[in-house]
């Protein structure tokens, strides 16, 4: 990990913990928002709930934009955030949850690749290796893989829609590139609030143009459901994303990048908590995915 400015040297691994539990639990406040909204609300609301919220605790740091931080803060706005709010949903709508699970944890992959092809940041030996041991972590968590793959081969024409996960995938790595070479004179807060705004107007419009007020005169569990929404906007989009920002800043892209491999951990727990057992797959990923990230993170 770099060198950080911060006096406790744990602060970016409770970050990184803090995230893993957010974002792992978001998939299924995902899947209770598409039960009322379609994949387009769901995600354009997100953002525009978190755009809102954001703009209220932190409308003072609209004072810090500059006109050249315009171009870098509209592809995290977009690229991190907007668009792949869109795009997971979608996925998420024709595939089984274990295979984005798998899709999503490539964001560490195209964070180097990325990094390598446009910024000149070029990953270590080690860092590859544990880019390499954190997908296997991922996949043995979400074993067995003969049930995930037999899905897939059912789904058939489906499973183009995995191409959108991976796109997203590619966006994130984008994003947290741009975020770490171009923004870091800003303050979390900033770039946080700043992004959001700027995709905010499109998501709005389309949000209150899509329809959403008619879902709430004709589905009686629309009102609960866009709670989870809400939910998902201001814990797992505002204040998770200020979150992130603030650890690309405090360490490397690819470290903040590898929380992805944590994600399935939690969403495991969720499972254990509605009634599922823990099976052997699990402990093993688990032990792959803590060994995937502490090569990432070896210096």
């Amino acid at each position: 990990m770099s060198t950080t400015k911060e006096n406790n040297p744990l602060l970016p691994w409770f970050i990184f913990i803090g995230l893993a539990l957010i974002w792992g639990s978001s998939f299924i406040l995902m899947k209770r928002g598409l039960e009322s909204f379609t994949y387009t609300q769901v995600g354009t609301l997100r953002v525009s709930i978190a755009a809102l919220f954001m703009t209220a605790i932190g409308f003072r740091h609209f004072r810090f934009f500059q006109r050249k931080d315009l171009v870098p803060l509209l592809i995290v706005g977009f690229l991190g955030n907007a668009i792949p709010y869109v795009l997971f949903p979608l996925a998420v709508n024709h595939l089984d949850s274990g295979v984005v699970g798998i899709i999503n944890s490539l964001v560490p992959l195209f964070t180097v690749l990325i990094g390598g092809w446009f910024f000149g940041q070029k990953a270590g030996k080690t860092g590859w290796q544990g880019v390499a041991v954190g997908l296997l972590g991922a996949a043995l968590l979400i074993l067995p893989m003969n049930s995930i793959l037999q899905g897939a081969f059912e789904m058939e024409g489906e499973l183009a829609y995995g191409l959108f996960g991976v796109l997203a995938t590619m966006m994130y790595g984008t994003s947290v590139n741009t975020l770490k070479m171009q923004l870091p004179h800003l303050k979390a807060l900033t770039v946080t609030t700043l992004s959001l705004a700027s995709a905010a107007p499109f998501t709005i419009s389309y949000s209150l143009s899509s329809g959403v007020f008619e879902v709430f005169s004709t589905d009686p569990n629309a009102l609960q459901n866009f709670g989870y929404i809400c939910i998902l906007g201001i814990l797992g989009s505002g204040i998770a994303v200020m979150m992130f920002n603030k650890l690309i800043q405090m360490t490397s892209a690819l470290f903040s990048s590898s929380v992805t491999y944590a994600i399935p951990v939690v969403a495991v727990l969720w499972g254990v908590w509605d009634g599922e057992q823990i099976l052997w797959n699990h402990l093993v990923g688990l032990l792959v995915i803590i060994t995937g990230i502490y090569l990432i993170n070896k210096k």
